[in-house]
């Protein structure tokens, strides 16, 4: 039994742990939370719309009421129906208007100065959303936001697997229409391109996904095959280091394939959102640290266990080929020392 077969055991099982641990961090509500991929601030989205439409309307009613004339009163039936239509529906827009201008001011009122914790209650959303591999979970800050140790309550996960919920544009348009206001992100701002960026990211995830559950699947098979390599190794040749580095290679590779899609796919991410709009309209976008640390050290934990088992691979031809030829050279010399031993035999014969 070769005892250094337990270095590739040990950075496999490490491996395993720390792939296992970002696959499922987030699964459950504060379940490994702070392991989050990207997470979506939200507590001052729409702080600019709402402003807006209490100063707008503001200046709006103003301005008609400087301007304002006695409307006039017509003694056509005809004109008088028509422009009786047109007055009642002039009248519902404006009180339409005027009922979210009054809704708007009542939310100004409510949060005072505390928008970044009270604004996303009063819009009827979350205050963040936070991207794990499997799943998306949401919540908000406490004791609040604005708190320099602030950490993320969560209130609920969604299914995992199930990439639809990680639209968070489609989330967020859902959450502001039953809100009071009855809004939607287009109403904030937001922009086509914008729209279309976060569309994409239930793909981004979903590829994520994948690329985990095979980097898992793999750092297990490491260890299974490098747990076998301790007993069979001394009698096994070249074939156990060799199946041993193809796994241990291929889980090396998922690795990789996530974290550089988690480092640079969700940080192009987030560039393009931040171009599209994003912090204008208040979606302030955060990646996760503690998560690329993670998925960078299973990477590595993994290139170690295959850069091992090459070795091994190597050691083992090199054994086998300097094996060959020592027994070579020792049927070379019997075959020599039978062939002189039946020629003396011979010799000896005819004598």
């Amino acid at each position: 039994m070769k005892f250094s077969v337990g270095l590739p055991l040990i950075f496999s099982a490490a491996a395993f742990a720390l792939a296992l641990v970002a696959l499922l961090a987030g699964k459950e509500p504060g379940t490994l939370e702070e392991y989050h991929i990207v997470l979506f601030n939200t507590s001052t989205l729409g702080h600019e719309f709402i402003t807006n439409i209490v100063s707008g309307d503001d200046d709006d009613a103003s301005s008609t009421s400087a301007t304002a004339t006695p409307t006039p009163t017509s003694t056509d039936d005809d004109d008088g129906g028509i422009g009786g239509w047109f007055s009642s529906v002039r009248a519902s827009a404006t009180a339409i208007a005027g009922s979210l201008e009054s809704q708007a001011a009542s939310i100004l009122d409510d949060i005072g100065n505390d928008v970044a914790d009270k604004l996303a209650d009063e819009l009827g959303i979350e205050q963040f959303y936070s991207l794990h591999v499997m799943n998306m979970c949401e919540g908000s800050y406490a004791p609040n936001a604005t708190a320099s140790n602030a950490w993320q309550n969560v209130t609920n996960c969604t299914t995992p697997m199930d990439f639809s919920y990680m639209n968070i544009s489609a989330m967020l348009d859902k959450e502001l229409s039953v809100g009071p206001l009855n809004i939607s992100l287009s109403d904030l701002g937001i922009t086509d391109d914008l729209q279309d960026k976060l569309d994409d990211l239930p793909k981004l995830f979903q590829a994520l996904a994948v690329m985990y559950i095979l980097g898992v699947a793999f750092s297990g098979l490491a260890i299974l095959g490098a747990a076998a390599a301790l007993f069979i190794i001394p009698s096994g040749g070249r074939k156990i280091p060799l199946a041993n580095f193809l796994i241990a290679a291929l889980a090396m590779l998922f690795l990789l394939v996530g974290s550089l899609l988690t480092t640079v796919g969700v940080k192009k991410a987030k560039e393009e959102i931040q171009k599209r709009g994003g912090d204008e309209i208040g979606l302030e976008v955060q990646l996760g640290s503690k998560f690329e640390a993670l998925t960078w050290a299973a990477f590595a934990l993994m290139t170690l266990a295959t850069f091992y088992w090459i070795y091994e691979t190597v050691a083992a031809h090199r054994r086998r080929r300097t094996g060959a030829g020592r027994n070579g050279r020792r049927r070379a010399k019997d075959e020599k020392y039978s062939m002189d031993s039946h020629r003396s035999g011979g010799r000896h014969f005819k004598g």
